[in-house]
């Protein structure tokens, strides 16, 4: 075979899947978008197979009319204006290449976004097309926020779902985690996960946190307040002469706080004669 110029579409579809591997990855995009958008009550839905129905719902501050024409369309972002603001937006923003709804679009059945924002009185259903286009705008009644939903998630790449079809567990426990590790960043977000016309509620996980909660209690409610109590909170500061700094130990560890310039790394370890523990995290230190 010759080499020939691929059509934009197989180029499109191709490139789709580096920057979706899976359907924690799907998933994971979505929940960055909605934790930029300011959500504090994020709730995912998906299907047994994690496949056929990928949705996310959140509070946060909707997408704006203007900008409804470009929300399934690559490389169109509200976080970046161009290469120069990289070096601006630090921690400000969980993405910025505007490539995950395209490329949802791109490898998937079907895309819906509903949005509404403060001040309108109805949302909008915007259906979007596999190029990016909204081809159906219509009405509808939700409360302000977004929801994002994919169906049909990896259809045009058969084999690939196929094979995800076999790992539809290994996904569900997958996306589980990650949502954990959400709660541990954002421990005052209130995440939920549903798994649609499942047999019983095992795969389903709810983390309520209590008003201004802290990483600390979110590690209580995830991990269990047994290991916690056998933890503490260590931190290395960048910029001051003392690196190491022990903030107490279990449920009532304090998480670390510095004015200083630098940076820091924070992590809840075993502490000193905690047992077995102790032993598992200095093995697993040594890979």
């Amino acid at each position: 075979m010759s080499i020939a110029i691929l059509p934009s579409q197989t180029v499109r579809a191709i490139g789709a899947t580096q920057a979706l591997t899976d359907s924690a990855s799907l998933v994971k995009e979505l929940v960055d978008n909605a934790l930029d958008a300011h959500s504090s009550n994020i709730t995912i839905e998906l299907s047994t197979n994690a496949l056929d129905v990928i949705q996310v719902k959140d509070n946060g501050h909707g997408i704006a009319p203007a900008d409804h024409k470009l929300v399934g369309k690559r490389s169109c972002t509200s976080k970046i204006k161009d290469l120069d603001d990289l070096a601006n937006i630090g921690g400000a923003s969980l993405g910025f290449r505007g490539e995950a709804l395209a490329s949802a679009v791109e490898i998937s059945g079907g895309l819906v976004i509903s949005t509404r924002i403060a001040g309108e009185a109805t949302g909008v259903s915007l259906k979007v097309s596999h190029n990016g286009e909204v081809e159906n705008e219509s009405r509808t009644s939700q409360g302000v926020g977004t929801i994002v939903r994919i169906t049909d998630f990896l259809k045009s790449l058969p084999v690939r779902r196929q094979t995800a079809l076999k790992d539809s567990a290994k996904q569900l426990a997958k996306i589980r985690r990650t949502l954990q590790a959400y709660a541990l960043a954002r421990p005052s977000v209130r995440l939920t996960l549903k798994v649609l016309r499942a047999k019983n509620d095992k795969d389903n996980w709810t983390y309520a946190p209590k008003s201004e909660a802290s990483v600390s209690d979110a590690a209580v409610k995830i991990i269990g307040k047994k290991a916690i109590d056998q933890c503490q909170w260590v931190a290395w500061h960048v910029g001051v002469p003392e690196t190491q700094l022990a903030l107490g130990s279990g449920a009532n560890a304090e998480r670390f706080s510095n004015k200083d310039p630098g940076y820091s790394v924070e992590a809840m370890i075993p502490r000193a004669g905690c047992g077995k523990l102790i032993r598992r995290f200095r093995a697993s230190a040594a890979y």
